[in-house]
């Protein structure tokens, strides 16, 4: 596939979408001689364009951090990424991570961040920033017809991208809460929602539906002008995944499962705001054959799995041409020559691509405030051991952390995980790039031959731990640390190979396409295969399947909703989480290595608690407050809140 360009006039809109506050705010101010009014900027193509880039702006997703201390990867909140408190408590303070992992969340200190526009602003604004984003979608399809100078397909075609966008908006609440209101036509601008919630069985009906009108309108690729742009796979991209939620235990709750989610359910009709009243094997099918209609669109419009038969990174480079298949898939989704580099990713998120002049993310945000690009200034994102061991071996096999040890480097990189994780991963010791060499995260040494490493934990929480394994996918490594070949990974087409390998099991056992699909992943990784001699029956598949989307997905922003809806939450994450802890040493050699050998140990990062009615978050109460989330009967808020 072809690198694609936003129009010059969407590009400035989007890169300033982060600043854009409210519909009013730049297309919508007051010019010379005259009044802005909705009419006025829907009444040509060329103003109609600003509406639609602002649109894009607040409803489509990213997981990249904005320009702020306070924003964070949403990682921190499952097993994939762990903060030492408290000298990495000024990180992560939109996401409240210091109350989250001790069971502290509440309405007021909620891990909803709203979208990228709403980012650093309270629950509540976070909240109602969903349906300000919804606003800007409903606004364009309501008025959208009005142009007076473009062709009826160019009508059309944005017709689709607002019912794509619309849908995306609602599911992005719907993932976090539940059960939301529904908002079908332009609101008044004034914050009031006043419409009760819609049952999970209605929200998610409705999302298929404006998914399916959405696919219907738009095209299946974009030109080279209009990277960025929703396209027909898209939006069933979107549908599959919103049905495989909706088939996965937390809202189609099997009766041996239920335990697990008492704490997060009323017992009453209320339920039906937060799960089906039944669980139905079909939906399952459904999700199947979602996530199948999106394989077969992608690969009739060359949309296509990575793989040139590159599974390693070669060894101490730092260019494209060395990367190996995983880590190129994210770390070149911009080509090198101005071609896109990546047939997989169906939709991408640019905003990090086209804010050249680093207004919405500067630094902080384009290295995902990581200690190893961020140095001094980033918190380290640390990867707890228990995370580290979902990596199987290369052989396919499990493995159990060693305690102790007196070279961290020979017995991590002499593990031979699966290359993804040494893909998407930093490590004490590790040659990184030449601009780095080998990255200093350790203690200093007890004889003091070795100052703190340059890259060790904050001093108030890391100097008695040393972590020496951090996430470093999305930071760039190569071709001189350049961070313009990044783009945020809305859908890639191996989501699609995993959710139909998963769904096939869930309705009828593991079959030949279940093994088909989730092995195309793992050959690319360079992976054995699984097969039925050792994964029997569907609970077997189900392990593996999840292990699968687990170590593929890492880091992209899947894990929270996976281990929700697996209805594994509670299990995963109400548990001690331990790292590798390094110190500098000469092991008694003389003179001393210039870089020094890395003794280790495990040491705790501490008990995090998850309660059960974490499974939805908590309404702000001043939504709640205004008694029209639950209708005339009750006030709408979430079981446990």
């Amino acid at each position: 596939m072809k690198k694609l360009y936003i129009p010059l006039m969407l590009v400035a809109a989007i890169g300033t979408a982060g600043m854009i506050t409210g519909c009013t705010k730049n297309f919508l101010e007051k010019p010379r001689g005259g009044d802005v009014t909705v009419d006025t900027i829907f009444h040509t193509q060329r103003q109609a364009q600003y509406a639609v880039a602002d649109m894009y702006g607040w409803c489509i997703p990213t997981g990249f951090v904005m320009n702020a201390s306070g924003d964070s990867r949403e990682d921190v909140l499952t097993d994939q990424v762990h903060l030492l408190l408290p000298g990495a408590a000024w990180v992560a303070g939109n996401l409240n991570f210091q109350y989250y992992i001790a069971g502290g969340m509440a309405p007021t200190y909620s891990i909803d961040r709203g979208p990228i526009t709403s980012r650093g602003n309270t629950a509540a604004t976070a909240f109602t920033g969903w349906y300000k984003a919804i606003r800007k979608a409903n606004l364009v399809l309501k008025n959208i017809g009005s142009v007076t100078d473009a062709t009826e397909d160019w009508k059309t075609d944005v017709k689709g991208q607002a019912l794509f966008c619309r849908a995306m908006a609602h599911y992005s609440a719907f993932r976090l809460y539940g059960g939301i209101p529904l908002v079908k036509d332009v609101l008044l601008g004034d914050g009031n929602i006043s419409i009760p919630r819609s049952s999970v069985q209605t929200v998610v009906d409705t999302l298929v539906s404006w998914c399916d009108e959405a696919a219907a309108l738009l095209p299946p690729g974009r030109s080279t002008n209009d990277y960025g742009r929703v396209t027909s796979i898209a939006a069933l991209a979107l549908k599959a995944r919103v049905l495989l939620y909706a088939a996965s235990p937390l809202y189609n709750t099997p009766d041996n499962m239920k335990a697990g989610v008492t704490g997060a359910r009323f017992g009453d009709a209320r339920d039906s705001v937060l799960c089906y009243t039944s669980y139905n094997k079909e939906r399952w099918k459904r999700a199947a054959d979602a996530a199948k209609a999106v394989i077969d669109a992608a690969g009739a419009s060359g949309v296509t799995l990575y793989n040139t038969g590159k599974p390693l990174t070669t060894a101490k480079t730092d260019n494209y041409a060395g990367l190996g298949d995983y880590e190129a898939v994210c770390n070149n989704v911009f080509g090198t020559t101005g071609t896109y580099g990546n047939p997989e990713m169906i939709l991408v998120n640019t905003y990090n691509h086209n804010d050249a002049n680093k207004d919405g993310w500067a630094d902080w945000g384009r290295y995902n405030s990581s200690k190893v690009r961020m140095m001094g200034w980033g918190a380290k994102n640390n990867v707890p051991v228990e995370f580290l061991q979902v990596y199987e071996k290369r052989d396919g096999t499990k493995w159990t952390a060693t305690p102790s040890g007196t070279d961290f480097k020979a017995y991590f990189e002499g593990l031979n995980l699966d290359p993804r994780a040494y893909q998407s991963l930093a490590w004490g010791g590790q040659w990184y790039n030449s601009g780095k060499t080998f990255l200093p995260y350790y203690r200093q040494s007890a004889d003091g031959a070795y100052a703190k490493g340059s890259l060790a934990d904050d001093t108030n929480a890391g100097d008695g731990t040393g972590s020496a394994v951090e996430c470093a996918k999305f930071v760039a490594r190569v071709d001189n640390n350049n961070d313009n070949h990044f783009a945020w990974p809305v859908f890639r087409l191996a989501e699609f190979y995993l959710s139909y390998a998963e769904a096939l099991n869930e309705y009828n056992g593991p079959s030949a396409d279940a093994f088909l699909y989730m092995n195309l992943i793992r050959q690319r990784a360079g992976m054995p295969d699984k097969d039925a001699t050792t994964l029997t029956d569907q609970v077997s598949f189900r392990a593996a399947i999840q292990n699968e989307r687990t170590v593929e997905l890492a880091f992209e922003d899947h894990r929270y909703n996976d281990l929700h809806r697996w209805l594994t939450a509670h299990v995963v994450l109400s548990k001690t989480f331990n790292g590798f802890a390094v110190t500098a040493s000469t092991n008694g050699i003389t003179p001393k290595p210039t870089n020094p050998y890395l003794n280790w140990t495990l040491v705790s990062y501490g008990a995090r608690t998850y309660p059960a009615r974490y499974y939805y978050v908590p309404f702000p109460y001043t939504e709640v407050s205004m008694r029209y989330l639950g209708g005339a009967n009750w006030d709408g808020q979430n079981p446990g809140w």
